[in-house]
């Protein structure tokens, strides 16, 4: 019998974790639906709460307990692989679900759609921290998102990067190849990477209602990691693992990625005033794509005899 599986990770949610996991209890399907947390050896009362929800409704979810903290990816790794499903749904301690109907549409869907290993969906964009105003995710993607259901291909998401939110992820588990390779416990984004390791064989299938909730908060990781040369290292080191995995006709667009991260990790060297790694990481930038280097030789030729 088909059976989803939702991968739940956990640090300090304390304040958040319990509407993510009443969220999954309040899904309606007429399939079986587990819930693996992840709990990464919370300094909060998190665990507690991920433990007392486990007691309470042991046939359902399974609570992981490491000895140590494994840090975010080596904590999703491990909470995917302990997933039994037919499909893996993702959702972080800090976002959740809005619709009951969540899962039983996505599952629909990819039965409908064999020739699709992963179903997405729009999203509410919750900011915590008074930076910036709620909005709907799509909004910020009408170049890419469609409005109304329908297939993105592996190519559009490789061409335009990341566009999907996390918590509306539901993967068919096969596509997934688990347990995911070594190399996944250094990437910046896990989410964007299972988005393409699931793409390699299959397609998005896309719904365009907002079934779920992103949190942008100050402890978040993408608002806590933002521009700092270890993330940078990560997504450079990311890039790298990215583009060996694909075809070779999608390096270009790796190569535009990666040009701009050495363009990004020479401004950080500059604020930190190491001249010499800025101007080592500025050379590398401008080498990384041979049909732009002309372009950047004559940028910086205009510039010094202005």
């Amino acid at each position: 019998m088909e059976k989803v599986s939702v991968c739940c990770i956990s640090y300090n949610h304390e304040r958040y974790l319990a509407q993510a996991i009443e969220s999954v209890l309040m899904q309606q399907t007429a399939f079986d639906v587990e819930l693996i947390i992840g709990e990464d050896c919370s300094t909060d009362n998190t665990r507690q709460i991920a433990l007392d929800y486990a007691r309470r409704y042991p046939e359902q979810i399974r609570v992981l307990l490491p000895e140590r903290n494994q840090g975010v990816m080596k904590n999703l790794m491990a909470t995917m692989d302990a997933c039994n499903g037919t499909y893996i749904a993702f959702l972080e301690g800090d976002d959740y679900w809005t619709d009951p109907h969540k899962l039983q549409r996505q599952v629909e869907a990819l039965r409908a759609h064999p020739e699709c290993t992963l179903c997405a969906h729009d999203a509410q964009v919750l900011s915590e921290d008074g930076t910036s105003n709620n909005y709907i995710f799509s909004n910020q993607f009408r170049h890419v998102l469609p409005l109304t259901e329908g297939i993105i291909t592996h190519d559009k998401l490789v061409a335009h990067h990341w566009f999907i939110p996390s918590a509306s992820m539901l993967f068919v588990k096969v596509a997934l190849t688990l347990p995911l390779p070594a190399w996944f416990a250094e990437v910046h984004s896990g989410d964007y990477t299972l988005q393409l390791l699931a793409t390699r064989t299959g397609s998005i299938y896309y719904l365009p209602d907002a079934m779920s909730v992103y949190r942008r908060h100050a402890t978040s990781l993408t608002h806590s990691t933002h521009r700092s040369l270890e993330q940078n290292r990560k997504r450079i080191f990311e890039n790298q693992q990215h583009r060996a995995m694909m075809p070779k006709h999608y390096s270009r667009f790796f190569e535009s990625y990666l040009e701009h991260l050495y363009f990004e990790r020479s401004e950080l060297q500059a604020a930190n005033g190491n001249k010499l790694a800025q101007l080592y990481y500025y050379a590398k930038a401008i080498s990384v794509n041979k049909e732009r280097l002309a372009f950047h030789i004559s940028r910086l030729t205009k510039r010094f005899t202005q």
